[in-house]
């Protein structure tokens, strides 16, 4: 029989344990807290005065995804059902069609510390701590978004400047 501190089997997969599940709802936290798309939603209130309870009950379903699908034992989990989740709750819960491509890019991260998690492998999480990027995920996209002003002023500038040459 698994000790709490080791992975255990379900229908012959393994699960995680109980260090690696604490792990796991840490790393969706430190991601969702990097994703743009779901901060913005919860900032900006889209899914009404509850939002951040909404995101942080997205954030728990998805612990729980990882955990019932892993216990299920019906072979590998399924990325595509993952992603599912998450734009099906963004659209009901903050009425947000995510087309950033975002929603893979953070199911891609979830897939990977899952799999490092059943190994006992939390340098992922680690590196997440480490990391932690200049000021928010907002604050990021709107630095993002003016140097694409910038960028876009630039290039009417160089338009009127070609139209007055002619």
């Amino acid at each position: 029989m698994a000790s709490s501190s080791s992975s255990g089997t379900a229908g012959g997969r393994v699960v995680l344990s109980k260090e690696g599940a604490t792990a796991m709802a840490e790393c969706i936290g430190l991601l969702f807290g990097r994703w743009t798309a779901l901060q913005l939603a919860v900032q900006n209130r889209w899914g009404g005065l509850d939002s951040q309870a909404k995101a942080d009950r997205l954030a728990s379903s998805v612990l729980s995804w990882f955990t019932r699908a892993a216990a299920r034992g019906t072979g590998p989990l399924d990325q595509d059902e993952l992603e599912g989740l998450l734009y099906d709750t963004m659209d009901e819960s903050f009425d947000a069609d995510i087309e950033d491509g975002s929603v893979e890019e953070v199911t891609k991260h979830l897939m990977i510390m899952y799999t490092r998690c059943l190994r006992k492998d939390y340098s992922y999480i680690d590196k997440l701590r480490k990391t932690r990027l200049a000021g928010s995920a907002i604050t990021q996209s709107k630095e993002v978004l003016r140097g694409c002003e910038s960028s876009s002023d630039e290039i009417s500038r160089s338009e009127e400047e070609d139209d007055d040459d002619e």
